[in-house]
């Protein structure tokens, strides 16, 4: 009978998904440095930097360039998604939205687990309204990694795509993003800001951006005034 061995980057590999799946290794948490996973898998320094870099291709972690390596905020994408967003369901009438900035604070011990930094530290927050001509449409809060200077923001107050601001102003580009979405109902002053009824059922998206080295950017909680817009999500199958 003939036995096929695995190759020994594979291996590793395949026991390191297996922890991240198993939570053995948890969403943000860093990995053993390679000498130590050298010495955990008695193994060269080679085998160990292809298992790495295939996690990271595969989206299982993301690296750090003098920190080490991080679990990611992921699992791999399902061959049938790709990114939308907000722009897609109004791409015909583009020049009748506008954002407007309510308020921009900093805020310590949000998301600090997962852009990996003291807690704390000091994150900057943003409050702002989306709007469809007069109609409000979304109440927008971003967390931002503190690797965005905070002065970015407060030059233009009515930007309307954080993405498009933070691409223009550092060439930092968002190529991936993860959603959660929940029913909730609607609290008071919200309810003010979108001018809908207490009892209305809204849905709120929680968005996560990354840029192409997998690093958390932005941390995008948003309510939807679902009397004006359906949440709408495309698939499209990709091979590759």
């Amino acid at each position: 009978m003939l036995t096929i061995r695995k190759s020994l980057y594979k291996s590793i590999y395949d026991d390191l998904v297996n922890k991240i799946i198993s939570s053995t290794y948890q969403m943000g948490e860093q990995l053993p440095s390679e000498t130590e996973l050298d010495r955990i898998y008695n193994a060269s320094r080679t085998p160990v930097r292809q298992a790495l870099k295939q996690l990271e291709n595969d989206g299982y972690i993301y690296r750090l360039q003098g920190k080490g390596s991080f679990v990611a905020n992921r699992r791999p994408a399902e061959m049938w998604t790709r990114m939308t967003g907000f722009r897609s369901n109004y791409i015909d009438k583009w020049e009748e939205i506008s954002s407007r900035t309510i308020g921009i604070d900093q805020t310590h011990g949000c998301y600090s687990h997962l852009f990996n930094i003291d807690k704390n530290q000091k994150v900057v927050h943003l409050k702002r309204v989306r709007y469809f001509g007069d109609t409000p449409i979304l109440y927008l809060e971003h967390y931002i990694n503190p690797i965005i200077p905070d002065e970015i923001f407060s030059e233009n107050l009515s930007f309307i795509s954080l993405n498009e601001l933070i691409e223009d102003k550092l060439g930092i580009e968002i190529v991936r993003a993860e959603e959660e979405i929940e029913p909730i109902t609607v609290k008071p002053d919200i309810a003010e800001i979108l001018s809908v009824r207490l009892d209305k059922p809204l849905l709120k998206v929680t968005r996560i951006s990354y840029d192409k080295n997998n690093l958390p950017i932005d941390v995008n909680p948003y309510i939807v005034n679902t009397n004006e817009w359906k949440y709408k999500v495309d698939f499209e199958r990709d091979d590759g």
